[in-house]
């Protein structure tokens, strides 16, 4: 199953694919956040990368309550599934920046460069901490909600 991890912010949303037998997550965009023209733009990237399933990181601070932002997350994620009719999943987002920080500078990614991919590598790390856990625990395509 091919999914389509974004990393929702304000400004900017990072955005990440799965190979469609979920073993791997990729670094795909960064676009900018311009809400109805995000939209329209990424239920097209659904269309053409033939997406499955859609994944949205979930703000939450270090004690597990959502973050000021998460309503605006969960709300955007809705929309795109409601346009897309695929499922649809949220999952905690919580230091996934911190981890693709660190793996950009594992792989030899220069600091100026790093802060342009670090949301479309925050995606991917959501994605893979995803299929990790769904692999885990079996986790069938009809038990999708959160």
């Amino acid at each position: 199953m091919r999914w389509l991890s974004i990393d929702h912010g304000t400004k900017k949303i990072g955005l990440a694919f799965c190979d469609e037998l979920e073993m791997l997550a990729s670094p795909f965009e960064v676009w900018p956040m311009a809400d109805e023209a995000t939209l329209a733009k990424l239920v097209q990237l659904v269309k053409a990368e033939y997406v499955q399933g859609l994944l949205v990181g979930l703000p939450r601070h270090k004690d597990g309550l959502e973050s000021a932002t998460a309503p605006l997350a969960k709300a955007f994620g809705e929309a795109l599934a409601a346009r897309t009719g695929l499922p649809l999943r949220f999952l905690d987002e919580h230091l996934t920046s911190m981890e693709a920080e660190r793996l950009l500078a594992q792989r030899g990614v220069k600091a100026k460069d790093r802060k342009a991919k670090l949301d479309a590598a925050a995606a991917a790390v959501l994605l893979q901490e995803w299929l990790e856990e769904r692999r885990a625990r079996r986790i069938p395509i009809d038990r999708l909600e959160p």
